[in-house]
């Protein structure tokens, strides 16, 4: 049976993008917290991945709809469990104008071409990623966030990046880019020490900092 480079990169593009969505439910499972961690990044991440999957389907790319799909799960199951844990509910209008954003460029496809809402697709990890660094970066307590879930996440892009050079498919670059840059944001934040990050971001009299450092 012969075996393309691009299947290959393709399902192990597909088999870390279900893996790399499992830490972040399992470890808010375990945890009675969602401390660091956005709801409205989870939610832009759920409405992302399924227009992913809508748009490898009318692609016929495979490779495109499996990853997709098989991420929601996780992306999904997170997302309602940060809601139920307390997890940070700012920009919670984003979802909402990201879902009506794609619904538009989609509708508008044949006047515009497919062009647009392939941008708007590769730079849709923006609305995940962004989010988390924010929250990440303004919170003191980060001990809900798995790490590994954003490591993960690094190499996915780069297998996504290569498939999409392979199988010349623009969104896959621009979201390999994107979300490589946005979890190395979030990874970099996980390694500051309580101490150094509380000299940019005061905490407050009303926070436990011993808790944090033990969280830490």
């Amino acid at each position: 049976m012969n075996i393309s480079l691009a299947t290959v990169v393709g399902l192990a593009g597909t088999l870390l993008a279900f893996a790399y969505t499992v830490p972040q439910m399992r470890k808010l499972a375990r945890t009675e917290t969602a401390a660091g961690v956005s709801v409205a990044a989870l939610a832009n991440s759920t409405v992302s991945g399924v227009a992913w999957t809508i748009f490898g389907v009318v692609e016929h790319e495979l490779w495109v709809v499996l990853p997709a799909l098989l991420s929601l799960p996780g992306t999904a199951g997170a997302l309602l469990l940060a809601w139920t844990r307390g997890g940070n509910r700012d920009r919670l209008w984003l979802p909402a104008l990201w879902a009506a954003t794609i619904a538009a460029l989609t509708a508008l496809v044949p006047l515009l071409g497919s062009r647009p809402i392939i941008v708007a697709l590769g730079c849709s990890i923006t609305l995940m990623v962004a989010p988390a660094a924010l929250t990440a970066w303004r919170s003191h307590d980060v001990s809900a966030i798995a790490a590994s879930a954003w490591a993960m996440l690094i190499v996915d892009a780069m297998l996504a990046g290569a498939y999409g050079l392979l199988a010349d498919i623009d969104a896959n670059l621009i979201y390999a880019l994107v979300a490589t840059s946005g979890a190395a944001l979030i990874l970099a934040r996980l390694a500051v020490p309580p101490h150094v990050h509380a000299r940019f971001v005061p905490v407050p009299d009303d926070v436990d900092r011993d808790g944090l450092s033990l969280a830490a």
